[in-house]
């Protein structure tokens, strides 16, 4: 619970200022979070996807600058190569999806879904 703030505020920041690297290191942190809580499905699907995807669109920035550096191309390179390291299903949903409108309902999902835990918890907490 502790934990809660740090993601929702951490992502709401990051995705409004397109640091698509922070969102994905926020998905990644939380994942782990999530499914030591039981929420599998949340963790190693949504937020796997939300980590790769925030990933994809990080690339597609760099690839858009007219003069990236030597170690913003590295860093593409590496991150596609990252990718391609999934089952071509994953790999297909993050190049289809990755769009700052599907991050958007990613979070919105997390979110929706940590609050929800979150009440529960208190409830249970409160017998």
């Amino acid at each position: 619970m502790e934990q809660i703030p740090e993601f929702t505020e951490g992502l709401d920041q990051s995705f409004s200022e397109k640091r698509w690297l922070d969102v994905a290191a926020i998905a990644h942190k939380a994942k782990s979070s999530v499914i030591s809580m039981g929420m599998e499905e949340l963790g190693n699907n949504d937020l796997k996807n939300l980590e790769l995807a925030a990933k994809e669109l990080h690339v597609k920035s760099l690839q858009k600058k007219a003069n990236p550096s030597p170690e913003e191309e590295k860093e593409a390179k590496q991150l596609e190569r990252n990718l391609q390291g999934y089952e071509k299903e994953r790999q297909e949903w993050v190049k289809t999806n990755a769009s700052p409108e599907v991050i958007a309902s990613i979070i919105k999902k997390f979110k929706d879904t940590l609050q929800q835990a979150e009440e529960e918890l208190k409830t249970e907490t409160d017998k």
